[in-house]
């Protein structure tokens, strides 16, 4: 059968244990649960549940006796009230009275809602003496031999606070005998520094001889243990307070588990700060930046990653990075070099083509680096790309054009230079020789043919010194293809205004951007790294000068081009702008349509005044 009413520590014991006769009834009497022990004793009373009153138990005295213990119960529904009960044993028999702690049982609301029983037979010499007897003597000697089987700790302190009984789980926790434990044993454990503080309600509950719990930290062999105690008043059959009923459980664990979960929650806490500490301040530099977790998924991109590649995290999170960006003209060997680091867990650095969301294909220093924690343990990948397409379109130009010169010089070691020795060896030959009208068609015949040859070779010659020429042209053509704004800066607003005026009359669609200072025009540049632009500034300004704005220029390593407007007309400006190698023209104001419209012919290195 199983307790209607919720279950405390002591009453669970108590059931299990078989020790006292343990039964419960409702306000009007009827019982609702009686113990194994109750049974054995009145077998036949599980026939007649769950209708059989318990006065139908009692002989008519005890009736009376019962009767008058329920009505006082009542009255202070906080404190038991013992009764012995004659017949309960034998209702025929008044030799084995039983003495009955009567509770009550209350709500939530802590209105009453039944009686709790718990009884104890009483023996003749006991019934005499029942207030010098040992708490452990006679029948408390079978609760003693219950709760050394318990694996929970169990203490028993009398009304002075004395320790009387300590069962073995306490004696193998703490490594000492039940001697040491006894007396002040369990009070000496308590951290006295402790009970004025956060346990001060400690001393207040003993004194009100009510139930409480609390968690303290013991000290066991030098290490702190955190001890679970539940503390429950005894009372003698007198109603009389007789001391504690303490037991207690080590959760150590427990408190070491909400430590580690503390200390995993204040790291995530400055992870998370120093993550986006991190993403703060990539998502200001100019290079692009992802992240990926342990299986080279991304994760994470930056707002310069966006402008280069064309796309938005949430098109490319959890793909891979090789697999996303390669392409045609993609080596495969450096997808295997990727690969193979992925694998490692390794660092790479290498220049390689990838392919942007437009499918446009780009030279990009590829940059790959394993990440760890403070622990040393492997957290991702951070992946810097930058574009290198301009050098790479550098150096390829430069490549065919040294193949062009040394096509020319072979043609001028070799072709040109035979065929005119074998000329001047033809002429030698005439003046040598009589003169004679078939020998004289015969050595000018040669001299046609080398002429021929010399004529095409300077042809290829021709063709040659074009194309070698050419190069800075077709490296310009890169740069300045689809401008998407003009910069203007000048400390002056009417001439920026006039500027703009004729600049709408030969780029009627072209953004314009004007800034009366450098530091404007360098932080709008600044932001704006992959925006194609032509540069117009001036020299002359009242704080920061055009020369500062070329120096801070400079320091950004921008492939656009820049033109000088200024009205300076000093030569050595002229030579100190040639420095520069990104300056393009040097133009003198006011900007004119003519001028402007010269900015469409593609600019060489070299360069131009006007």
């Amino acid at each position: 059968m199983k307790y209607p009413y919720p279950l405390d520590e002591t009453l669970s014991v108590l059931i299990q244990s078989n020790f006292c006769f343990v039964l419960s009834t409702d306000l009007e009497g009827r019982i609702s649960y009686f113990n194994q022990k109750t049974i054995e004793q009145h077998p036949e009373w599980q026939r007649k549940l769950p209708n059989m009153l318990f006065t139908d138990l009692l002989s008519e005295e005890d009736k009376l006796r019962y009767g008058r213990a329920v009505k006082k119960s009542l009255e202070d529904i906080s404190l038991p009230v013992t009764q012995a009960l004659h017949s309960f044993l034998e209702p025929q028999q008044a030799t084995l009275p039983v003495q009955f702690s009567i509770s009550v049982i209350k709500d939530d609301m802590y209105d009453p809602i039944g009686l709790l029983l718990i009884g104890q037979e009483i023996s003749v010499k006991a019934d005499k003496n029942t207030d010098t007897q040992h708490p452990l003597q006679g029948s408390n000697q079978q609760y003693a031999s219950i709760a050394n089987q318990l694996p929970m700790m169990v203490w028993v302190l009398d009304a002075d606070m004395q320790c009387v009984f300590a069962n073995e789980s306490v004696t193998k926790h703490f490594q000492v005998n039940q001697q040491s434990e006894l007396g002040r044993g369990f009070m000496k454990r308590l951290p006295k520094k402790e009970l004025s503080g956060e346990l001060g309600s400690f001393l207040n509950n003993l004194s009100l001889k009510q139930s409480f719990s609390l968690e303290v930290a013991i000290s066991n062999a030098g290490v702190d243990e955190w001890i679970h105690f539940h503390l429950s008043p005894q009372f003698n059959l007198d109603c009389q307070f007789s001391g504690y009923l303490i037991y207690g459980t080590d959760i150590s664990h427990v408190h070491q588990a909400a430590n580690a979960i503390r200390q995993q929650n204040d790291l995530i806490k400055v992870l998370n700060k120093e993550f986006v500490r991190f993403k703060k301040i990539a998502s200001c530099t100019n290079q692009s930046i992802i992240l990926t977790n342990t299986i080279n998924q991304i994760t994470w991109i930056n707002n310069a990653f966006t402008d280069l590649m064309g796309y938005e995290l949430t098109e490319i999170a959890g793909q891979q990075d090789f697999q996303l960006f390669s392409g045609d003209d993609t080596a495969l060997e450096d997808i295997d070099v990727i690969k193979s680091s992925i694998c490692n867990v390794s660092s790479i650095k290498k220049e390689m083509v990838l392919y942007n969301k437009g499918s446009q294909k780009l030279w990009i220093e590829y940059i790959k680096e394993p990440i760890f924690d403070e622990q040393q343990v492997f957290t991702g990948f951070l992946i810097i790309l930058n574009d290198v397409s301009v050098r790479k379109v550098s150096e390829t130009e430069a490549a065919k054009q040294l193949v062009s010169l040394k096509k020319m010089s072979f043609i001028a070691s070799h072709e040109i230079r035979h065929e005119f020795s074998k000329i001047m060896q033809v002429t030698q030959t005439i003046k040598l020789q009589k003169p004679d009208i078939l020998v004289y068609q015969q050595l000018l015949a040669e001299i046609e043919k080398s002429t021929d040859k010399m004529n095409a070779a300077i042809y290829e010659l021709n063709n040659q010194i074009n194309f070698a020429t050419s190069n800075s042209i077709s490296l310009d053509a890169y740069l300045h293809q689809e401008i998407e704004e003009i910069v203007l800066i000048d400390d002056d607003g009417l001439v920026n205004e006039m500027n703009k005026v004729v600049i709408r009359s030969v780029f009627p669609d072209m953004p314009v951007k004007v800034f009366n200072e450098v530091d404007y025009a360098i932080s709008h540049i600044n932001a704006h790294p992959f925006t194609r632009r032509k540069i117009i500034v001036d020299l002359n300004f009242p704080h920061k000068s055009g020369w500062h704005f070329l120096d801070e220029y400079q320091k950004l390593d921008q492939p656009w081009s820049v033109v000088v407007l200024t009205s300076s007309l000093q030569q050595e400006d002229i030579e100190r702008s040639k420095a520069y190698r990104f300056i393009t023209h040097f133009m003198t104001k006011p900007l004119n349509q003519a001028q402007l419209k010269g900015l469409r012919i593609l600019a060489s290195k070299k360069l131009r005044v006007a």
